[in-house]
This record gives structure tokens, sequence and C-alpha cells, in this order.
């Protein structure tokens, strides 16, 4: 069993951090609350894995992954903090051995499986419902119906891709604020500014 070993939570920095989806993919990456064994380290964030694979880490149990719905920065870390306790009992009941072929986790203690089950029970637990403020508001260009044109949203021929990036941010914050939300992220705005743009140029060529 590890010794000394305490939990150290890594929380979220940004509002919308649990949030990715890569390009060519229809839907976002699924978010994960994840215990390392080895080091300690409690956090949420997203699969970088397309598909059902995982790292070797968790496959082997070094690290422990408990799938969650996709969180706001707040939520996610209440969430961890509230998590941490478990956290520190699988810890305390764990330990990495060598079985022949790989170096594995496991968790040695019944303390240590019932903290894992209780983990579980807590993150399935989670309500999914559109009015569930924890949630991230996901929204796409497409289900808004082009909220923006060109002239609303300050886009010209020539502006840089650093100002559409400041243009989305701001497009963002409006349509949060007058949805009512704390966070929202639209999917596949930086593509239709970029459109946008794009469209203005070849029509000035």
């Amino acid at each position: 069993m590890p010794e000394n070993l305490t939990v150290t939570v890594r929380p979220l920095t940004r509002p919308d951090e649990l949030h990715a989806r890569f390009h060519g993919q229809s839907e976002a990456q699924p978010a994960y609350v994840e215990l390392g064994l080895e080091d300690g380290i409690l956090l949420a964030s997203y699969s970088t894995e397309v598909g059902s694979g995982v790292p070797a880490s968790v496959h082997h149990g070094i690290d422990s992954r408990w799938s969650i719905p996709l969180l706001t920065q707040d939520a996610a870390n209440r969430l961890l903090d509230e998590l941490a306790p478990l956290a520190q009992r699988m810890l305390d009941g764990s330990e990495i051995v060598w079985n022949g072929s790989n170096r594995v986790g496991r968790l040695v203690t019944e303390d240590a499986e019932a903290a894992y089950d209780a983990i579980a029970e807590r993150c399935e637990g989670i309500e999914e419902h559109d009015g569930n403020p924890d949630l991230l508001a996901v929204w796409s260009t497409d289900s808004i119906g082009g909220l923006w044109d060109a002239e609303e949203a300050g886009v010209t021929a020539g502006t840089t891709d650093e100002e559409l990036d400041r243009i989305g941010e701001r497009l963002t914050e409006e349509f949060r604020d007058g949805q009512g939300l704390e966070v929202v992220v639209i999917e596949g705005l930086d593509d239709y500014l970029r459109r946008l743009r794009d469209d203005l140029a070849a029509q000035d060529d």
C-alpha cells in the first residue's frame, strides 16, 4: 500500500474545460473523474481517445476513471472536493504491483472497494436533465440557426484570425447572457465565423 500518499485535488481552471469536440466527430468527448493510485491526483477531464479506447494506465488499474456528464467548472470542482475523502480511502487500501507482465493497480481492502463503489454511484447519479444548472449548456451554430450574419457579428473580409477569436468570445458572452446562464458552449462557432469571413473575401475577389 502507498505510504503517506495524500489525495491532491487538481481543480478545473476554465468554465468550459470539460468540453471538447474533435474535428470530424459528431459528439463531444466523454468526460470523467480520475484518481491516480500512483500519484494521488484526483481530477476531472475529457477523453483524448476517439472511440472506446483508454490509456494503458487506466486499463491496468493504475488510474481509476468514472464517467460524468459535461459539468461546469464550479460543479466539477465541487464534485472533486466531495469525492476527495472517498479517494483517500481508495489510496489507503490500494497497491501497485508487478503481475508478471505489467505494473497494475489493485484495491486490497474492503473499505477501498466500498469507496470505489461510492464514487461510481455518486458519478452515475448526476442528473442529466435540461434543468440541471451544473451541466454545461451546449449549442451548435446549426441549432442556433444563423443567429448572426457577418454584419451583426462584426466580421469583414479583412478580419484576422485573432480578431475572429475575440468576436467569438464576445458573441458567446452575449448569447450566454441572453439565455440567463453562467456558462455556454457554442460548437462550431469558430468555423462559422471563418466561413463568413472567407465568403466575404471571395466576393471581393
